[in-house]
């Protein structure tokens, strides 16, 4: 897994091969077909593009997830999310649409 800590503060775009935790800050895109996990200490400014998702931070920008996308209770969302299936917990803070199903993930595109 690959881990960027709190202090790690990004201005670009990532892109990984299976698993990422981001504490830090990305001002820019995420894109993998691997599973990110944006913890609670994460901001990320850009848009998400992934196999799958746990956010327990801030994004601020559109969520694309080809499988599963669990948004926990410390969560803010800030855009759209389209994902095969989606989770939010009570408590969490999602301001923008949602599009759930395997219909709404093939139009969006592949993740990278």
């Amino acid at each position: 897994m690959n881990t960027l800590d709190k202090d790690v503060v990004i201005k670009g775009s990532i892109s990984f091969g299976q698993q990422l935790m981001l504490d830090g800050t990305v001002e820019g895109d995420i894109a993998s077909a691997g599973t990110a996990t944006i913890g609670e200490s994460a901001l990320v400014k850009g848009t998400v593009k992934t196999g799958a998702a746990v956010i327990f931070g801030r994004v601020e920008g559109n969520i694309v997830v080809q499988g599963r996308c669990e948004v926990k209770s410390t969560a803010t969302i800030i855009g759209d999310i389209t994902a095969a299936s989606f989770q939010l917990e009570e408590g969490a803070t999602f301001q923008g649409r949602s599009r759930v199903g395997k219909a709404a993930v093939a139009a969006a595109g592949p993740a990278k």
